[in-house]
């Protein structure tokens, strides 16, 4: 649910249904809001779905990702000669060819998550205004129209493979509380109206995050991760004094306060 509630808020997605499964995570209210979001036309709510996915669990796998893969790995060969054929539209058709191209190594690797996210993204490009104008070329239209279709189903296929989401048991619980700090740090800011001390919190997110990844990861040593930790915390102390609202103010040194008895307790 946490990592769900990340993807929302750095996004311009709405968070007040996925904050009250992140309080209660009921599996019928989770299944109600994937089935809503996965089917949005923006790539955001996908990948808020995406996320969720690990709460659901989808099953097992029924297709065959080995065939999925070359049939990307044949799409980036195909966007790839398009690129320079694509003429004001050739940067769009640069990121699409990307995200499928990662999307595939994403897959070999075993990294479906990203996999998914990667796809999510390159259906929302190829379905972008600059792809669709160049289908007033004549020259053009079977061929974006075929990409398009096979990009589209290749999300569709990807949505039915379980999550593979790996998180190492005995990190678990550093895992929980450092999202959850980084988590109350992110809704301090008003997405609506960013304020230029935001930078104090968005500094102390990005080493937080950074924690949460090296923690996720058994080939980086707890000590890295403690180290981001400790980062952040010292980078709201000696930004602390740029927060203008007395109660931002109070609300940041919370959460720092929380993250410094964490690093305490870390410890022993």
């Amino acid at each position: 649910m946490g990592f769900a509630l990340q993807a929302a808020l750095t996004s311009d997605c709405s968070t007040e249904a996925l904050l009250n499964l992140y309080s209660q995570p009921m599996v019928e209210s989770v299944r109600a809001t994937y089935d809503k979001l996965i089917e949005s036309s923006r790539h955001c709510d996908r990948e808020v779905a995406i996320w969720l996915e690990p709460v659901l669990g989808l099953g097992a796998l029924t297709a065959d990702p080995k065939a999925l893969e070359s049939e990307m790995k044949k799409m980036e060969l195909l966007l790839f000669f398009l690129i320079n054929r694509a003429g004001s539209s050739s940067r769009e058709v640069n990121d699409w060819m990307n995200y499928i191209a990662n999307a595939a190594e994403s897959l070999a690797g075993g990294f479906w998550i990203d996999a998914k996210i990667l796809l999510s993204q390159a259906l929302g490009i190829s379905q972008s205004e600059s792809i669709e104008n160049l289908k007033s070329d004549p020259s053009f239209v079977r061929e974006i129209s075929i990409l398009q279709s096979a990009t589209a189903s290749y999300f569709r296929e990807i949505r039915t493979y379980p999550p593979k989401l790996n998180i190492p048991e005995a990190r678990l619980h550093l895992i929980l509380q450092t999202q959850e700090i980084m988590l109350d740090l992110m809704q301090i800011q008003d997405r609506k109206k960013p304020e230029g001390d935001d930078k104090v919190i968005l500094g102390a997110v990005r080493g937080l995050n950074r924690a949460t990844r090296f923690l996720m990861d058994e080939g980086k040593t707890l000590d890295l991760a403690r180290r981001e930790v400790e980062l952040a915390s010292t980078h709201i102390d000696s930004e602390m004094k740029d927060i203008a609202r007395e109660e931002k103010r109070r609300r940041v040194h919370e959460c720092n306060s929380r993250m410094k008895v964490f690093l305490r307790n870390w410890a022993l």
